[in-house]
């Protein structure tokens, strides 16, 4: 590279002086509204997103983000014309994993509040920090929302590692962090030049605003004529793709006969843990939990502040809102150390929930998990296998909620 550099400079002029660079940056602006021109980008679509199908089959639409490479942006849902009462459930892979939807659940156990018939849209992205919760509710609200759910995972919207690593995410802060003075110092600490120069030029040039789509587009030519078979599968069975749509990253299929420890199931929530910590983490169950309970305990002053303008602002939307904490798993919280981390998790959320003053926003901190844990099927820590029965358990809470808004109606 710094030979090509070299080149460009000493025998081509390129980048040798201020007037070289400009008509560098000329051509290249010029080139992207040509190819603008000539590719047409299309405007994303729900399609663009491959999800699997809820089981059951359920009416919830999944909207965004706008594509699956590019997790900047929440589709605007299509308008209906029945007047439906318009719930937004914001959430990670806790609430929809795969075919498992604890949303699509809810929607087969209410179809109708006040009369009207009760629309769940979900706004959904892999390991939700409290910026993207945010911009799920800013985005909720833009669009009409009547309620607001918010799925509280314990470990993305309390921990300091996720806000700093996940920066493919930090090009939305331009529309959701610089939005409030209060968040302004945490959105210049997070959001870098590159941040803002994608945002500016993705708003001014549609073949940018498509990249990551015509990105997919020329990697699935590339597949096609490449003959090397590369599935994804190694010879220990994990699956190292991104476990679907809406999965949560390898997964291991385990066979219901082999012996698993009852401390915490075979969790899809280990890719964090190896990103972070090395596939070692694995090797040892109860290094596992401790890093586990670790990230439960994080005190991040970001998080803290964001969490803090999460909940200002959906007491801002003035519509029913219900927050709250993703119940762990039975065989989870029966390790004394997690369970004392979910208490510290409570206690947390429950110190937020007091200085809530209005009085249609309910903030649940306490795990349910008890309310259903005797027909409590899961995957692993967070990710059910059966979400029924925690929809039988949240959909009366969810009604209540509502009704505190609009005392005189029921839910059907």
């Amino acid at each position: 590279m710094n030979r090509i550099l070299d080149l460009l400079q000493e025998r081509l002029g390129v980048f040798g002086s201020w007037g070289s660079i400009a008509r560098v940056a000329t051509w290249v602006a010029v080139w992207a509204v040509a190819l603008a021109v000539v590719v047409a980008p299309r405007a994303p679509t729900p399609g663009d997103r491959e999800r699997d199908p809820d089981v059951p089959p359920s009416d919830v639409r999944y909207l965004g983000p706008t594509s699956k490479q590019d997790l900047a942006g929440f589709l605007t849902p299509d308008a209906r014309t029945d007047d439906p009462f318009v719930v937004a459930w914001i959430g990670g892979s806790e609430i929809k994993l795969r075919e498992v939807s604890v949303a699509g659940e809810v929607a087969g156990r209410v179809s109708r509040f006040g009369g009207r018939p009760v629309q769940i849209d979900a706004y959904t992205l892999l390991a939700p920090r409290p910026i993207d919760a945010i911009r799920a509710v800013d985005a909720a609200v833009r669009d009409g929302a009547d309620a607001i759910v918010v799925s509280i995972n314990a470990v993305w919207l309390t921990d300091e590692w996720s806000m700093r690593e996940w920066a493919n995410l930090d090009v939305a802060n331009l529309g959701s962090l610089f939005s409030a003075l209060s968040t302004w110092p945490w959105a210049l600490a997070l959001t870098s030049p590159a941040d803002v120069t994608w945002r500016v030029t993705r708003g001014v040039l549609p073949v940018v605003e498509a990249q990551n789509r015509l990105n997919g587009e020329a990697q699935d030519v590339v597949d096609a004529l490449d003959v090397v078979d590369e599935s994804g599968v190694d010879e220990s069975g994990v699956d190292d793709g991104d476990g679907g749509a809406d999965g949560a990253g390898a997964v291991v299929d385990v066979d219901p006969g082999d012996e698993r420890d009852p401390r915490l199931p075979d969790d899809a929530t280990s890719f964090w843990l190896v990103s972070e910590y090395g596939p070692a983490i694995l090797d040892d169950t109860t290094e596992r939990i401790a890093k586990m309970v670790d990230g439960l305990a994080d005190d991040s002053p970001v998080a803290d502040a964001l969490n803090l303008r999460l909940v200002e602002d959906i007491e801002a939307a003035g519509i029913p809102a219900y927050l709250y904490v993703a119940p762990f798993s039975p065989e989870a919280l029966a390790d004394p150390d997690l369970a004392e981390a979910a208490e510290q998790v409570e206690a947390y959320w429950r110190g937020i929930a007091a200085r809530v003053d209005s009085p249609i926003v309910t903030i649940e901190p306490g795990q349910l998990t008890a309310r259903f844990a005797d027909r409590a099927r899961y995957l692993d820590i967070v990710h059910m296998a059966d979400a029924g029965p925690f929809a039988d358990v949240l959909t009366p809470e969810l009604c209540a909620n509502w009704r505190l808004a609009q005392p005189d109606r029921e839910c059907a």
